[in-house]
């Protein structure tokens, strides 16, 4: 659990809507990820949008922590509580788990890495879910980076080139206003499998 200054009135908490965040890094490990969102940056946003949740599945990578956390408590199923301030964002993370798909399901913002299984995981649940694709520049790979551009010129999906640039608040304010299309199935997952056909060379 993670705390900040903000505070807000008895009308405010009645009002406010609670939002989950799922970062995903698939089978690998994306460091440069897992640290950019245990950031006070990152974590402030998160307050101020009233997400009250951040669920983080690390793979192979190092388990995330909390540098800013004053007091940071673990348990053996992976929940942290951190605390710091007066407002709370509950963590959990994990290394792999058979399927995602809770996780996605509770998600209102989903931080994935560029792989296709996981970029199809996030676009084809029923309800639209809100995808940022983040960029791992050290695979040294631009196929994925292709295939997330492809996505992205069609509106499922937005794209950050670095995993830095989740602590910016202007980008992570335009973040918050992305409105994705709904991915379809049929004609919709056809020409998700031509994209990513082409962008593997298998066309």
């Amino acid at each position: 659990i993670y705390r900040t200054k903000k505070k807000a009135t008895t009308m405010e908490q009645n009002e406010r809507k609670d939002k989950s965040v799922f970062v995903t890094v698939g089978t690998t490990q994306f460091n440069p990820l897992t640290s950019s969102i245990t950031t006070p940056e990152f974590l402030s946003f998160l307050s101020c949008h009233n997400y009250t949740s951040l669920t983080i599945q690390y793979g192979k990578g190092i388990p995330p922590s909390f540098p800013s956390c004053t007091n940071l408590q673990r348990t053996d199923d992976g929940d942290m509580t951190c605390f710091l301030e007066n407002q709370t964002i509950k963590c959990q993370a994990y290394r792999f788990k058979p399927s995602l798909l809770t996780d996605i399901s509770t998600a209102s913002l989903i931080l994935s890495h560029a792989g296709a299984g996981s970029i199809m995981e996030g676009l084809s649940f029923p309800s639209v879910k809100k995808v940022v694709v983040v960029i791992n520049s050290q695979l040294m790979d631009n196929h994925q980076l292709e295939l997330a551009h492809a996505m992205k010129s069609r509106g499922y999906l937005f794209v950050l080139e670095h995993p830095e640039e989740v602590r910016e608040r202007k980008v992570m304010e335009e973040v918050e206003r992305f409105v994705p299309r709904k991915f379809e199935g049929g004609d919709g997952g056809e020409d998700f499998v031509k994209i990513v056909d082409c962008q593997m060379g298998f066309v």
